[in-house]
């Protein structure tokens, strides 16, 4: 017999099921996966394997694989503000800068004036739209990162090239049978 203690285990607790992804989330790795082949970090057979692995992926658990040795973790911007949201209208609006900004449009138009971005400022903008238009306004000197999609749409960045030391305007979002189009101040015409 042996005189050593038993240990008594606890039975583990179950755990709660995976929570599923959101398309936002989804678009977050891919932005990631972007970044590393433009740093040469991933070839471009490497980026579209994985980029087809993220779209695949339905939880969290999906998703790291895809991402983990690339040296930093998916962004998650959190859109604390209420949304611009412009349905069968138009919405002219300079929001404030210092949280992240979503817009959305449906068969209307979302026209944001982003010019008051100071130098080294990064600004977030989830621009979303189905028929409809965003539109950004943007200072001299930004630079503006398109990491946003378009399935039947156009995302175009007509804003001049940006300068080491102006405002990072980064655009997430994707744009279906609608689009995105980024001016620079000199642009007149809403």
């Amino acid at each position: 017999m042996s005189s050593l203690p038993q240990r008594v285990t606890q039975p583990a607790e179950p755990a709660g099921p995976a929570l599923r992804l959101s398309d936002r989330e989804r678009e977050q790795a891919v932005a990631l996966l972007n970044e590393a082949v433009a740093d040469g970090r991933l070839t471009w057979p490497e980026h579209a394997e994985r980029v087809e692995r993220v779209w695949g992926a339905r939880t969290a658990d999906d998703l790291a694989p895809c991402v983990a040795d690339l040296g930093s973790p998916v962004r998650h911007v959190g859109f604390t503000g209420a949304p611009v949201v412009a349905t069968f209208s138009k919405i002219v609006r300079r929001p404030e800068l210092d949280q992240p900004i979503q817009a959305r449009s449906r068969f209307g138009a979302v026209f944001l004036d982003l010019t008051d971005a100071q130098p080294g400022a990064v600004v977030f903008v989830e621009a979303t739209s189905f028929c409809g238009k965003v539109v950004l306004t943007v200072g001299p000197g930004a630079t503006v990162i398109d990491e946003g999609d378009a399935v039947l749409a156009k995302r175009k960045i007509l804003a001049g090239p940006g300068s080491a030391d102006g405002p990072v305007i980064r655009v997430t979002g994707r744009s279906t049978l609608g689009h995105l189009k980024v001016f620079g101040s000199d642009h007149r015409g809403w």
